[in-house]
């Protein structure tokens, strides 16, 4: 029997999509949220004897309650086998504890997501660099690697590319899309004042006359990609082009505008620049 593919509301549309690419049932369900502000869910495709799966981004609290309940009701309704399908993941910053006392917010949600799921999946989860099964606190699960789409869009639009890393925290993403584009890559220095504010050391690179690709996993506020750009073009690139694959983009997209040349993330959360589909990296997982 073919999977039935439930989409929470953060991720509707990556959910039909995957179902499309897998032809498979879109899963029906109801939820809404009462004026106290809890979560109602009422699944509405019989699961019972079914494989199924759920995709659903958590950008907020009422994100995850909402998995919550859908993961649970699936289980409730006798489905064989529940799939939780994360294309954005909140909380994963937090993977280690600096000062004594602090919660380790990545090790609660997935030791809470592991008692609902049979399996679960991220793509490019914060504290990690590479793809491929991975275990966090004796917690199992599959972290999917969005950044060679991006590398995808960005080869048919520029042709004497450089990969830039804005840190060294994503020099791995700039050593893998390098070795696809097969050109050369670096990274900047910074040092982080504050939350928000960061000051981007001078590091002379040879990027004069090149197509500056600069990658990472997160844009929250874009303040750091911002100051990259900045002291960038002071060596006379060709173009910068800015990829991300969660673009949050808390302070909107304006500052970007007429600071880099191209601008985009994937889909795993919507914004004005969302032009790369995860549907098919998730489908591809789910079919092995």
């Amino acid at each position: 029997m073919e999977m039935l593919v439930f989409g929470g509301t953060r991720s509707s549309g990556i959910a039909w999509s995957v179902a499309k690419a897998l032809k498979s049932e879109v899963g029906k369900s109801e939820v809404k949220t009462f004026p106290d502000g809890e979560k109602y869910v009422k699944l509405l495709s019989k699961a019972e004897g079914r494989e199924c799966a759920v995709v659903q981004s958590v950008r907020s609290n009422d994100d995850f309650m909402e998995l919550l309940l859908m993961l649970d009701a699936l289980r409730d309704m006798g489905a064989v086998q529940v799939h939780a399908i994360m294309p954005y993941m909140a909380y994963m910053r937090q993977d280690k504890r600096f000062t004594e006392g602090e919660a380790l917010s990545a090790k609660t949600l997935l030791k809470v997501l592991d008692e609902f799921a049979d399996s679960l999946t991220m793509i490019n989860c914060h504290f990690l660099s590479e793809g491929g099964e991975s275990f966090y606190k004796h917690v199992r699960f599959m972290n999917l690697d969005a950044v060679p789409l991006l590398v995808k869009y960005f080869r048919s639009k520029v042709k004497n590319p450089i990969v830039v890393a804005p840190d060294k925290g994503s020099m791995g993403y700039a050593k893998a899309a390098a070795e696809i584009l097969d050109c050369d890559f670096n990274h900047l220095s910074k040092k982080r004042i504050s939350g928000s504010e960061v000051v981007i050391k001078s590091k002379d690179l040879d990027v004069k006359g090149k197509d500056v690709i600069i990658l990472d996993d997160i844009i929250s506020t874009g303040g750091t990609i911002v100051e990259s750009v900045k002291v960038i073009r002071g060596w006379k690139p060709a173009s910068i082009n800015v990829g991300c694959v969660h673009g949050l983009f808390l302070k909107g997209i304006e500052s970007f505008t007429g600071v880099v040349d191209r601008l985009v993330s994937t889909d795993t959360l919507d914004n004005p620049v969302a032009k790369v589909n995860v549907a098919d990296l998730i489908a591809e997982d789910l079919k092995r």
